[in-house]
């Protein structure tokens, strides 16, 4: 496989960090999830079960995030669990974290202590703001970062509030996928040079790198994007969504004059065909109230199969429940079988990245919290007897350390913290 040889050690207890590590797992890196004991949102790797409420929902958010990946359990704030980090962190490629800045440091396992051991290390911090300037130590989700990069203020109708981007844009595009690409480029680099280096990843950078074309727009002619006024705010009638007569939706896309001209052509309005009618503020809004009333004439999935072979840019505009019976998904193994211990087959999102030499693959179902750690303790040198130490000293835990109770709680037998 691609990463073949690469090991990564994933500190994450947020979703951008699990996101990247299971992009680099599913492509071959071999990622030890180590997970601590005071952080509950790092223990929901299971397959989600009802019965034990909140704790049950973390188990299925994080399902997907961690396949291919090995768990250990540490007390971080322990000396022993420390010095285990450190003798894991002496034989590793990466290092993934996405505590506040400054934290990792003060638990004496940031990259100047890190880099010690291991100069070739390369080390990756996801940040809501990165690990400078005046707003490093604020906190903040998804919306906070979409709002100060300025996506949150160009999304939505021009008299109605900006709509919110769920959290795709900071956590996953600009958080995780920016970290991945910041940690293949470094092993690249690596390559190079013998040495490693520290990936500052910032989720408000991300967005904002993700806007750049509206950026440009800005810095070099000075034109501000206005909410519900740009070519793709859904007020042109050649790019939007239409509803439909049986209450769902589907987008239109025609963004060109040819694609505009065979909408056109199929809904039999070649009297509008003219691409200057897009260009006409007063014809495009007109054209926009006439197709508004069109499209409820039929039912979405009428509406597709009309147009699908008019080399029209259309889709149906799917809930999440259609999205995986869709031919092309399927197609695509872009939703998977994977085997569970107790679940036996668990569905679950493909790989995206298609590799015609070296796919992915997912080669191991989600881990138990802690479930490898004596496994991955004697792997790095230690025995049993000092294993047994470490866990009668609350430096190393067991899934069976971990108790929940129906109210979703999260105990453990043994916290150390």
């Amino acid at each position: 496989m691609a990463l073949d040889g690469i090991t990564i050690l994933d500190l994450s207890h947020k979703a951008q960090g699990r996101f990247c590590s299971l992009l680099l797992g599913d492509l071959g890196a071999r990622v030890i999830s180590i997970t601590t004991p005071w952080a509950p949102s790092t223990i929901g790797v299971t397959t989600s079960d009802p019965s034990l409420g909140e704790f049950g929902r973390l188990q299925g958010l994080y399902d997907a995030f961690d396949r291919n990946k090995r768990s250990i359990m540490l007390n971080l704030k322990s000396e022993q669990g420390r010095d285990i980090f450190y003798r894991l962190a002496k034989g590793a490629d990466v290092v993934i974290e996405t505590f506040r800045p400054g934290a990792i440091d003060r638990m004496k396992i940031g990259y100047e202590e890190i880099k010690k051991i291991n100069p070739q290390i390369i080390y990756c911090s996801i940040t809501g703001f990165g690990q400078t300037g005046p707003y490093r130590n604020l906190p903040g989700h998804d919306l906070t970062f979409s709002a100060v990069s300025g996506a949150l203020g160009m999304i939505g109708e021009e008299d109605g509030p900006p709509i919110l981007p769920l959290n795709f844009l900071g956590l996953f595009a600009g958080g995780g996928l920016h970290a991945a690409v910041g940690i293949l480029a470094s092993i690249l680099a690596r390559a190079k040079t013998g040495k490693g280096q520290y990936v500052d990843i910032s989720m408000t950078d991300g967005i904002l790198s993700l806007e750049s074309m509206v950026a440009y727009d800005y810095l070099a002619n000075g034109i501000i994007y206005q909410r519900g006024k740009g070519a793709f705010s859904g007020v042109a009638p050649n790019s939007t969504v239409y509803l439909c007569k049986d209450g769902k939706y589907i987008s239109i896309a025609c963004a060109e004059p040819l694609f505009w001209k065979n909408l056109c052509d199929a809904l039999e309005r070649q009297d509008l065909s003219s691409y200057e009618n897009i260009i006409n503020e007063e014809k495009r809004n007109q054209i926009l109230s006439l197709f508004k009333g069109i499209f409820k004439t039929k039912n979405r999935d009428e509406w597709y199969k009309l147009l699908e072979n008019k080399d029209v840019c259309v889709s149906k505009v799917y809930s999440i429940d259609e999205v995986f019976t869709d031919p092309q998904i399927i197609d695509r193994q872009m939703v998977i079988d994977v085997d569970h211990s107790q679940k036996g087959k668990v569905k679950q999102v493909g790989i995206a990245i298609k590799l015609s030499d070296t796919p992915g693959k997912v080669r191991s179902p989600i881990p138990y919290p802690g479930e490898h750690t004596s496994e991955i303790l004697q792997e790095i040198g230690y025995s049993k007897e000092n294993i047994e130490e470490f866990h009668k000293a609350k430096a190393v835990y067991y899934p069976s350390d971990i108790k929940t109770d129906t109210g979703g709680a999260i105990n453990l037998s043994a916290r150390g913290d």
